[in-house]
């Protein structure tokens, strides 16, 4: 297509309102599908398996994540529409030909993004738990099959009608008219002012509930903004922050006071985001755009750097005493402190039992921390309380001490004497039932085993039988704990990734992957035992999902719109508003990616980023355009 031509397309697009029509469906999935919060009832329903309760869970409400996936899937399909419409207006109004159409798609990201959406819909139909992946459901997982396509449908949109610093403007300002209102939101729910609460709010939202009113749950942050948890409430700053604050440096209008006045409303956009995040406690988001901070100072000084202008060494030195003053500030800070001592907590194991193995009816494997094992051999003696044998890994028997006052057997050795034993009877739905618990004393967790069908099974706390099996894991020895129990949920995620390399279980059907099985091995790291539904992770999220290559094509379309971003960037100084834009968009894509290591992703949030990335690659094609012109 000529550049005389591209003129005259370009002349026949200059109405405002006419741009506005037709980035409708982005603005809608941008800037409206983040804030819709509506309460959803349902079932959960998982009794087939062994790890959840008798029954189904019923009355179950869902407020921030089913309404969006709903709005999210009808936009998916407004935008097919929209799409249609646009490029037959092309081709027929204005003559162009189909190449010339893509002519400015690139191709390694239309085949990666390709990728990415069939196999998206080949692990969904494939799936055996249909269900969780066209309809959502579960542990509050809405991510189906159609709000997938949706993310790449959206992504392919943007990426293909912004054209013009117009539309880049359009989706600039509309994204800050919304972060305004959220940080309103999150700042509002951190001085514990929740607009959620507010009577009016909570009519609209139960509007299609049973329910007359939500709440929040106590010794939890309420800072939630419009997500289900505080930890998206960190995801969501770190991504939009870093545009909050390229917008403050932005030139909107050549008036004067339109100018300040939007620096000023950035400002505040930017300090009830911080105050939201502190609020929030999400430490990974904190930790993040410190990081990404540090970054685009380096970033900034390379390009901006002269080695000849003494300024610029008396100003680096400022930016390094400040940076140490600044960071020294906020090690005192109650947020920090506190991020410090979650990173502490759970970097060293204490809990002494690693796992307890059903190897015959009357027999279990015990696995210790420290290398160590023995065999338990539990027999029943006529009209008496279980007795016990313990045989170390060299076939040594070990004696046992019994106490009369607690009626508890300790091991006569050190490698196992933390643990106890004690003989009991349970009366169960099926009868009497001989018993017994295993402890980790110094830890006080201990386990229940009772004998049924002439063989020894775990007592689930939701009330079932079951044999205990070995559950396959990779690192994180001794650190199962860290980052609030990441460590382990990773270490059991890792292995599962050569099952599902190829197509994945099922968008949503994480929880059912996931060796929640594990009784001993989630209740030895909390404490407690508690369901895994989401791997903490959105790379692996997606692997285990939707498949390897879904997951592969996905970062891959991520790193290559970074190293893009890097190479039109590298010491490039930011003298206009589209590499300003540019720069701010490669920053809140790489905090993203960064807080996405150990946060999933959650429809609302991800929809955003899949939205800006595709901003992103197209403000990029027009800086390659702009950098051709001016050679």
């Amino acid at each position: 297509m000529s550049n005389k031509y591209k003129r005259k397309l370009q002349k026949r697009e200059t109405k405002l309102w006419q741009d506005i029509v037709l980035l409708l469906p982005v603005l809608f999935g941008l800037c409206i599908v983040p804030m819709i919060v509506l309460t959803h009832d349902y079932t959960i329903d998982f009794t087939q398996f062994e790890w959840f309760n008798k029954m189904p869970s019923t009355g179950q409400i869902d407020s921030f994540g089913y309404s969006k996936s709903v709005a999210l899937t009808i936009v998916g399909i407004a935008t097919v529409f929209f799409f249609c419409y646009y490029y037959w207006k092309q081709i027929n109004k204005y003559h162009m030909t189909s190449t010339a159409f893509f002519a400015n798609i690139d191709k390694k990201i239309a085949i990666l993004l390709g990728i990415h959406l069939i196999m998206v819909i080949i692990s969904s139909v494939t799936s055996k738990y249909s269900e969780l992946a066209y309809n959502g459901g579960g542990y509050t997982q809405w991510q189906t099959m159609w709000v997938l396509l949706a993310y790449g449908i959206l992504f392919f949109y943007t990426y293909a009608w912004v054209t013009s610093a117009r539309k880049i403007n359009i989706l600039i300002y509309g994204l800050i008219i919304h972060t305004a209102l959220m940080s309103f939101i999150g700042f509002m729910q951190s001085i514990d002012q929740n607009p959620l609460l507010w009577d009016w709010v909570q009519k609209i939202i139960t509007k299609y509930s049973t329910l007359t009113g939500i709440s929040f749950k106590a010794g939890y942050s309420s800072v939630v903004m419009t997500f289900p948890n505080p930890n998206y409430t960190g995801t969501y700053i770190a991504l939009t922050l870093p545009i909050v604050v390229m917008f403050i440096f932005l030139k909107v209008s050549d008036k004067n006071w339109i100018s300040v006045s939007c620096k000023l409303i950035g400002v505040l956009i930017a300090a009830g985001f911080i105050k939201s995040l502190i609020g929030s406690g999400s430490t990974a988001a904190g930790m993040t755009l410190a990081f990404v901070s540090v970054v685009v100072i380096v970033l900034l000084i390379i390009n901006y750097f002269d080695p000849q202008n003494k300024i610029w060494w008396i100003s680096l030195a400022g930016i390094l005493i400040l940076g140490i003053v600044s960071i020294f500030a906020i090690l005192q800070t109650n947020y920090a402190k506190t991020a410090i001592e979650k990173l502490k907590n759970g970097s060293v194991d204490t809990r002494n039992l690693i796992s307890i193995v059903n190897e015959t009816p009357t027999r279990l494997k015990v696995n210790f921390r420290n290398g160590e094992s023995f065999d338990l051999d539990i027999t029943i003696p006529e009209e008496s309380n279980a007795t016990f044998t313990i045989t170390d890994s060299s076939g040594k028997n070990i004696p046992l001490t019994y106490d009369n006052g607690l009626e508890l057997y300790t091991p006569n050795d050190p490698r196992f004497n933390m643990l106890t034993l004690e003989s009991k009877r349970y009366a169960m739905d099926t009868g009497i039932h001989d018993a017994f618990t295993l402890c980790d004393t110094p830890n006080q967790i201990s386990f229940t085993f009772v004998y049924d069908n002439n063989e020894w099974k775990y007592y689930t706390p939701y009330g079932k039988l079951i044999k205990l099996k070995e559950v396959e894991h990779f690192g994180f020895k001794n650190s199962e704990n860290i980052a609030n129990r990441r460590g382990y949920i990773w270490s059991r995620t890792i292995p599962l990734m050569k099952t599902y390399w190829f197509k994945g279980i099922g968008p949503n059907a994480f929880i059912i992957a996931f060796p929640n099985a594990d009784f001993v091995g989630s209740k030895r790291v909390g404490g407690s035992t508690l369901l895994v539904d989401k791997p903490h992770n959105t790379f692996l999220q997606t692997y285990i999902q939707t498949g390897g290559i879904s997951a592969i094509s996905y970062a891959a379309l991520c790193i290559i719109y970074m190293l893009q971003s890097l190479r039109l960037l590298w010491r490039k100084k930011l003298t206009n508003n589209l590499s300003k834009i540019a720069f701010g968009l490669f920053t809140a894509s790489l905090s993203y990616t960064i807080v996405g290591l150990t946060n999933d992703a959650i429809v609302g949030v991800q929809s955003s980023y899949w939205i800006l990335l595709g901003l992103g690659f197209a403000v990029n094609r027009m800086l390659k355009i702009q950098k051709s012109e001016t050679v």
